[in-house]
C-alpha cells in the first residue's frame, strides 16, 4: 500500500478522535438543550470506537506481517508492554474520575481497557485465521450472553471490556491479508458494507440507532462517601479517614448485538472513504492525520481539558446549546497545531 493510504488509515483514527471528542464535551458541558447537529452526533456514538477498533485490529496485522511470518520474542515484548501500558494508564484515568473502585479499577476502565485487551489477545492469536475463529468465536458468546439477559458493555466503565470491540478488533485483524492480496476482497467489503446500510436505512431503529433496537442502559453500583469531592483523590481521602461509605448508581449506554453489523458496515465505508480520498487528494486529510498519528497524547490531553472546564467554567457558559461545539473545535484545531508544530521541529 502507498504512503498515502496509510495517512488514509491515520486520518480515519483522527475522525474517531474529534467524533469522541464531541461526545465527551456535551457530556461534560451539559448544555440546556442541544441542536439536533448534537444530537445526531450523540446517536452515532457507538460507531465512534469502532472506527478506532477497526483501524488499531488492521494496525496490528500490519506490524506483523512487516515483522515477517514468525515474528520473534521483541514482537511479542513490543505489543505485551503496549497492552500493560494502555492498562495502567486507564486504571490511572479511572482512579482520579471515580476513586478506587473494586474491583472496577482494573476491569471496568473504557476504552484503553478495551484496547489493551484486544492488543494482547490479538498478538497472542497471531495469524489471520485464528484471529478470524477468535473474533467468530467471541461474538457467538457475546449473542448468547445477551440472550440470557447478561448486559456486557465493552466501554464506559461497562462489567468487563471485551464485548463487543475485542470481535471487531480481531475481525479486522483477520481481513488485513485478504485485503493486501486480493485485489477484488476491498470492493466486495465495501459493496456489502453498502448493501447492509441500505437494507437497514428501512428501520426506524436503525436510523434512530438508540432505544431498543441498538442501545440499552446498564448500570453499575459505586462507592461514595460523606465528604465525596470532584476526583477520585478525595474520595481516597474520604475512604482513608475511614468515613462511612454510601453506594450509588451509575448508568452506561450498552450496544446490542444486532447494532453491531451496522457499526461496522459504517466504520468501514467511512475508513474506506477515507484511504481513497488520501490516494488521490492526500494533503486533504493532514489535519485528521495529525490527529490520528498521535492519538493517544490527544485523548488523555482532551479529557484532561475538558474535565478542568467542566470543572472551572460557570453554568451560564457550560449550558449554552452551542458550547460543546466551541469546545471541540478549539482542542481539535489545538491538537492539528500543536502536532503539526512538533512534527516540524523533529524535522
Amino acid at each position: 500500500m502507498s504512503g498515502s493510504r496509510y495517512q488514509g488509515v491515520d486520518a480515519t483514527r483522527g475522525l474517531a478522535m474529534v467524533l469522541m471528542t464531541t461526545t465527551h464535551a456535551q457530556r461534560v458541558l451539559h448544555p440546556d438543550r442541544s441542536p439536533e447537529f448534537a444530537q445526531w452526533l450523540m446517536r452515532i456514538e457507538p460507531i465512534i470506537p469502532t472506527l478506532f477498533f477497526l483501524v488499531a485490529g488492521w494496525g496490528l496485522a500490519r506490524s506483523r506481517y512487516r515483522a515477517g511470518n514468525t515474528p520473534g520474542w521483541s514482537w511479542h515484548a513490543h505489543h505485551l508492554q503496549r497492552s500493560l501500558g494502555l492498562w495502567l494508564l486507564s486504571a490511572l484515568m479511572f482512579f482520579v474520575y471515580a476513586g478506587p473502585q473494586w474491583p472496577e479499577i482494573l476491569t471496568s476502565t473504557g476504552v484503553l481497557q478495551c484496547l489493551a485487551i484486544s492488543i494482547l489477545v490479538g498478538s497472542l492469536l497471531g495469524n489471520a485465521w485464528l484471529a478470524a475463529l477468535g473474533a467468530t468465536a467471541l461474538f457467538a458468546t457475546y449473542v448468547w450472553l445477551h440472550s440470557k439477559g447478561i448486559l456486557i458493555d465493552g466501554i464506559n466503565q461497562g462489567s468487563f471490556p471485551i464485548f463487543p470491540f475485542l470481535p471487531i478488533f480481531l475481525a479486522a485483524q483477520a481481513i488485513e491479508r485478504p485485503m493486501r492480496v486480493r485485489s477484488w476482497f476491498q470492493p466486495a467489503i465495501a459493496t456489502a458494507g453498502a448493501i447492509l446500510v441500505l437494507v437497514l436505512s428501512a428501520n426506524v431503529g436503525f436510523r434512530n440507532l438508540w432505544g431498543p433496537w441498538g442501545v440499552s442502559n446498564t448500570y453499575q453500583e459505586y462507592l461514595r462517601t460523606q465528604h465525596f469531592g470532584q476526583n477520585g483523590l478525595s474520595l481516597a481521602r474520604d475512604l482513608w479517614r475511614g468515613v462511612p461509605s454510601q453506594t450509588y448508581l451509575v448508568g452506561f449506554w450498552s450496544t446490542l448485538p444486532r447494532l453491531v453489523p451496522a457499526m461496522v458496515a459504517l466504520s468501514g465505508l467511512a475508513a474506506l472513504f477515507l484511504c481513497a480520498v488520501a490516494d488521490r487528494f492526500p494533503d486533504r486529510l493532514r489535519p485528521l492525520a495529525l490527529l490520528g498519528r498521535h492519538a493517544l497524547p490527544y485523548y488523555v490531553g482532551h479529557l484532561i481539558v475538558l474535565g478542568g472546564l467542566g470543572f472551572l467554567l460557570p453554568h451560564s457558559l457550560c449550558s449554552l446549546s452551542w458550547s460543546w461545539l466551541l469546545a471541540t473545535v478549539a482542542l481539535a484545531g489545538s491538537g492539528v497545531g500543536i502536532f503539526a508544530w512538533r512534527e516540524r521541529f523533529r524535522r
